[in-house]
């Protein structure tokens, strides 16, 4: 490879194994939000003393603890994500651009954004409603937003399928030489 070529597949390296460092913090720092938006709800409960020791104040930590784990759920789902992504990243920064490992984490990733996604919009608040009693039927909290990051991370997971793709081609001309 010629030394013009060399220099940006470098810096290259270099970006991906710092994002890879981000993209850990992030999903550490997103877990730990996800994680106060049940643990807040759980100890307020607790503080104003609606929890008994009854089967009455078992129920209602399950609605204050359980109601807002399921609406933290979005938040693990896509920490998650983060962390197969930071995978990738690792493995990009050790110069393995073309491997099936790296192009199934890629796809892993977006199926894990899309999960994320599908949690926030429909499942989540759906549960939480069930188990808050607000309703019964399905809840669809979809902003134009949501809309676009449904596409977004639709469009990593085709990538990542389109990279194994390169990945399995690249593997059998491997083979032949």
């Amino acid at each position: 490879m010629s030394p013009a070529a060399n220099a940006p597949l470098a810096r290259a390296q270099e970006l991906a194994g710092g994002a890879a460092t981000v993209a850990v913090i992030a999903a550490v720092l997103i877990a730990i939000g996800g994680a106060a938006v049940v643990g807040g709800p759980a100890a307020a409960a607790l503080r104003s003393q609606e929890v008994t020791p009854d089967l009455e104040g078992a129920l209602t930590l399950f609605r204050a603890a359980g109601g807002f784990l399921v609406l933290a759920i979005p938040a693990f789902l896509l920490a998650g994500a983060l962390l197969d992504l930071s995978k990738v990243l690792e493995e990009y920064g050790r110069g393995q651009f073309f491997t099936l490992t790296a192009s199934a984490g890629v796809r892993k990733a977006g199926e894990g954004a899309l999960w994320a996604l599908a949690f926030k919009i429909v499942i989540s608040p759906t549960l939480f409603s069930w188990i808050t009693h607000e309703g019964r039927g399905f809840i669809w909290h979809m902003e134009p937003f949501d809309l676009g990051l449904v596409a977004f991370a639709g469009f990593v997971m085709v990538l990542g399928r389109v990279l194994e793709a390169a990945a399995r081609i690249k593997q059998e001309n491997d083979e032949i030489v």
